[in-house]
């Protein structure tokens, strides 16, 4: 009876140490900041060299407390492969209260031809109930292409075929086989030109050959 009663008490201990965790997690969770960094690029295809790509990145506060020093950084726009036009890509914030969101947005421009790895956006912060700071990272997006520097004129050119041809030929490779059909039909077409022109001059000095005669 003594050891049942002993294991009883032990369980019953045990329970109630399990409790007091929870509630103290529960209370140290209440009041705290909770946030979330989205990144998003525009455009999401199509990049080409000289071309600029906008890099947004989104802070959200979605818990009850308040979040103190922000700092957003985004370190995956190398400078061997691109220059940043516009804004920055780091920030700061002092504060960002519950409920909140900050959107910073800054351009880059590629400068030359490669495949690029999207690395997700790093977020340090404090939310107020200890001395550490919180290291948070962003979504991570797909890989990407970088193409060789697009020619606008030749660009233009292929849309108006593109009309011209009612949609039939839409790449330059299709106008370059369409142009070698077309030059083949005019050289076949001279040929014969100048084939009847040949033919009316040997009429002509035949006639003229037999009035002299």
């Amino acid at each position: 009876m003594a050891h049942k009663a002993g294991r009883s008490n032990s369980v019953k201990a045990l329970s109630v140490l399990l409790l007091g965790l929870v509630r103290c997690a529960a209370q140290d969770e209440e009041g705290r900041a909770m946030l979330l960094l989205h990144k998003k690029i525009f455009p999401t295809e199509g990049f080409a060299v000289n071309q600029p790509i906008n890099v947004t990145l989104t802070v959200y506060n979605k818990g009850p407390g308040n979040a103190n020093s922000l700092f957003v950084r985004d370190d995956n726009w190398k400078q061997d492969k691109f220059r940043i036009i516009a804004g920055g890509n780091n920030f700061t914030l002092h504060y960002l209260n519950a409920g909140d969101s900050h959107e910073h947005t800054f351009t880059v421009k590629p400068i030359k031809k490669t495949w690029h790895r999207v690395r997700p956006a790093k977020m340090e912060f404090s939310d107020g109930q200890g001395d550490d700071t919180i290291l948070h990272l962003s979504n991570t997006l797909p890989e990407f292409r970088i193409a060789a520097p697009s020619n606008w004129i030749e660009e233009n050119l292929l849309t108006v075929g593109r009309v011209i041809t009612l949609n039939n030929v839409k790449t330059k490779e299709g106008w370059m086989f369409a142009g070698g059909i077309i030059i083949f039909l005019l050289v076949v077409q001279l040929y014969f030109v100048a084939s009847s022109v040949l033919q009316k001059r040997r009429h002509l000095r035949a006639l003229e050959d037999v009035k002299n005669m």
